[in-house]
């Protein structure tokens, strides 16, 4: 079976008490954040344990490439652990992906939360691994900075199969283009999408909603990589968009605008839904979404409706 047509695996749900590896496939961890984050994991239920590495460092780095993916290759292969959860972005995700083992992987699919770097990370699971990953907060980076008590409820539902979790709104959302649309979702960090272009681990857009989010990063910066995917045809055939709330990405000076116009200028006549300033990525609450599982979203209601949970 090739690698394109292999049938795409959903993880099994996570149960009380399960035991869940917690490794740093990018940046190095605050050691005070990554604890905060460990106790709401263990307030969830569940038991962490944490990489042989991950208070390693090597320059700008969690320890070096080998040592990042020994740990996420060792908790695949445990096989009392039941999940793997990241403890945050960063960067050096790109520099692991060819030091793992994409069959065993497969052979041993579990759940994998991450966002940010980690975005290049779950577009490798599902291209070279065929199993599902899930794009939501972190340990350290997301749980470990801020009380999320919205995003902890949604993340431990959706990851142990609550069909309640299917159902995502935002009330404070903005509409930039009317519509509702249904397809299987993707996206994740904007910057860490452009950088997938042209490697295995290429984000796939057709027939998809698409969400998209950044941080720290200049009004510009965005404008220039939203063109650049536009450029490399990732809008076409698209079915909706769903923007994060872009934190900290403004004008550097005035009359550069806001979003709305680098979006005005994309997409002069839009006939996709577009929803912006979701909680997606880097916020103070942040969804868990299950990439590649079928979902409506619909501007009128400001809602994301999912087929399932990405679990079985």
């Amino acid at each position: 079976m090739s690698k394109k047509t292999q049938s795409l695996i959903r993880p099994s749900k996570l149960n009380p008490g399960d035991i869940v590896g917690v490794v740093a496939p990018a940046g190095p961890v605050d050691k005070e954040q990554l604890q905060n984050g460990l106790d709401v994991i263990s307030e969830m239920g569940f038991q962490p344990v944490l990489g042989k590495y991950v208070h390693s460092r090597s320059r700008f780095l969690a320890g070096t490439d080998s040592q990042r993916a020994k740990d996420i290759m060792d908790m695949v292969r445990n096989p009392e652990i039941k999940a793997i959860f990241c403890a945050r972005g960063g960067y050096g995700t790109n520099r692991v992906l060819d030091h793992l083992d994409g069959k065993v992987i497969r052979a041993h699919a579990k759940i994998f939360v991450g966002s940010s770097d980690i975005t290049l990370l779950l577009h490798y699971l599902y291209l070279q691994c065929g199993v599902l990953g899930f794009h939501g907060p972190m340990v350290a980076g997301s749980f470990g900075r801020s009380p999320m008590k919205k995003s902890r409820e949604h993340f431990k539902n959706i990851l142990t199969g609550k069909p309640l979790a299917k159902s995502l709104s935002c009330k404070s959302s903005k509409v930039f283009s009317k519509g509702s649309a249904t397809g299987k979702i993707t996206g994740g960090c904007l910057t860490l999408l452009c950088r997938s272009l042209g490697t295995p681990y290429e984000m796939q857009t057709r027939n998809r909603i698409l969400f998209i989010e950044d941080v720290n990063e200049p009004l510009y910066k965005l404008d220039g990589m939203l063109w650049q995917l536009k450029a490399a045809g990732k809008f076409k055939g698209v079915r909706g968009i769903i923007f994060g709330e872009m934190v900290n990405c403004n004008p550097q000076k005035p009359g550069d605008g806001k979003l709305q116009d680098v979006l005005a200028d994309l997409f002069p006549k839009p006939d996709i839904p577009i929803l912006t300033h979701c909680p997606i990525g880097h916020g103070k609450e942040i969804w868990t979404l299950p990439l590649e599982t079928q979902a409506t979203l619909d501007t009128s209601r400001k809602t994301l409706e999912l087929k399932n949970c990405g679990v079985k």
